[in-house]
This record gives structure tokens, C-alpha cells and sequence, in this order.
């Protein structure tokens, strides 16, 4: 009855670090715009300024002096935010890497109408040519990204093993795999928009989800107290 009870204590611990994975690895943080056009506005004036065509910059002036321009960039979003879990940052750098851009479809970027395929494409056209200009600095920390989030796979995996098999030192392999996966995401993340702040606009912005707070916080507990069950179900035998 004992051994009964240890072996359901074991499946219980790796069920709650299946649940810590699967929220580590598919809750999102979020990428946020609360302006899009404000963001449209200075896409579009950072392009016509590095172009120096006078006559774009004059058609530019006059569109603010009659009011055009606002009417227009009334036709976008008032805001935009963009999911992106490890699963999500993966498919997009895998995408980025077979196609060598970002496109409209990998951005979740509206294109309603003509005026937000236009904004889209100056977007996409900034974006892509820094992602360019930097292409091996960008690959280098894809593949490193790309490893880690597989090696973190294998020692969650592995945490899961040794609590199987009755072993304490599992929190160990838990908490390196949970507090590194939370943080190398934040990494990335926080490295995007950064990319994108210099890029685009200071006020995007990075939103970490609870559920990827819950993801860590049940790793951490469940790391603290499986030493304690273990030991208690190993005095009981």
C-alpha cells in the first residue's frame, strides 16, 4: 500500500511539471503598440527622410498641411499586439531563416485595406533590411536560441525521469530547466523589441503573461517540496 502510495505521489509531481512545461512553453509574452499610427507616422517619415527626394517630402507636407494625413492613418489600427510563446518565437525564426524576411502573415499584421498593406510594407521593409544588414549576428542567435529551447526540452524531460524514478536531485534538473527557459524567453524577447524600438518606436512595448509566471512559480514549488515528499515516502517504506 506504501509503494502504492509513493508511486501515485511520483505520476502526481510529473503531471504538475508537464503543466509547468506546457505553460513555460505555450503561454506567450506580448509584443504591444498602443499607437499604431503614431508608429505609421514615423515609419513613414524616417522613409522619406532617408530617401531625400524633395518631392516625396513635399507631397508629405502638404498631406499634414490639408489634413490628409490623419484622415489616412485613420484607416489602421488604433493598436497591436503580437503573441508569441516559445513555440510562436520558434516557427518565426525558422520561417525568417527558410525565407530570409518577415512577412505581413508572420507578423499578424492587418491588411484590411489598401492604406494598411502600404504602412505594412514600409514596416517590413525597415524591419527586413536591419534583420539584412545584421544577417549573421541574426542567425548566430537563432541557432543559439534554437538549441537552448531543445536542451531545455530534454531537461524538463529529464526532471520528469528522475521523479519517476525516485530521485531528489530532479528539483535540480527542474529549476535549470524552468528558471532558464522564463528567462532566455524574456531574453529574446526583450532583444526583439528592442530591435524594433530603435527601428520603429520607443513606446512598443513587452507584456509577460501570468500564465508564464504561473509556469515558474509551480516549477519552483514543485522543486521545493519533491525532496520533502520524497524523503516522507521513503521513511514510510
Amino acid at each position: 500500500m506504501r509503494r502504492f502510495a509513493s508511486i501515485i505521489l511520483r505520476l502526481v509531481f510529473i503531471v504538475f511539471i508537464g503543466a509547468a512545461g506546457f505553460l513555460l512553453f505555450e503561454s506567450p509574452a506580448t509584443i504591444n503598440v498602443q499607437n499604431v499610427p503614431k508608429v505609421a507616422r514615423s515609419v513613414i517619415k524616417k522613409n522619406v527622410d532617408k530617401s531625400g527626394d524633395t518631392n516625396l517630402k513635399g507631397t508629405l507636407k502638404l498631406a499634414k498641411d490639408f489634413g490628409v494625413e490623419n484622415k489616412v492613418l485613420e484607416q489602421l489600427p488604433s493598436k497591436y499586439h503580437r503573441d508569441l510563446s516559445y513555440v510562436d518565437l520558434y516557427n518565426l525564426s525558422v520561417s525568417y531563416q527558410e525565407n530570409g524576411e518577415l512577412t505581413a502573415k508572420n507578423l499578424k499584421l492587418p491588411e484590411k485595406n489598401e492604406v494598411q498593406k502600404a504602412v505594412n510594407y514600409l514596416i517590413l521593409q525597415r524591419v527586413n533590411k536591419g534583420l539584412s544588414d545584421n544577417s549573421k549576428q541574426v542567425n548566430n542567435s537563432i541557432n543559439i536560441f534554437h538549441y537552448f529551447l531543445f536542451g531545455a526540452i530534454l531537461i524538463l524531460a529529464l526532471a520528469a525521469l528522475l521523479v519517476l524514478f525516485g530521485q531528489s536531485w530532479a528539483s535540480i534538473a527542474l529549476l535549470i530547466a524552468a528558471v532558464g527557459s522564463f528567462g532566455a524567453l524574456q531574453y529574446y524577447l526583450n532583444q526583439l523589441v528592442q530591435y524594433l524600438q530603435s527601428e520603429l518606436d520607443p513606446g512598443i512595448s513587452l507584456i509577460t503573461s501570468s500564465m508564464l509566471w504561473l509556469g515558474l512559480a509551480i516549477s519552483v514549488v514543485v522543486a521545493i517540496i519533491w525532496p520533502l515528499g520524497l524523503k516522507l515516502t521513503k521513511k514510510k517504506d
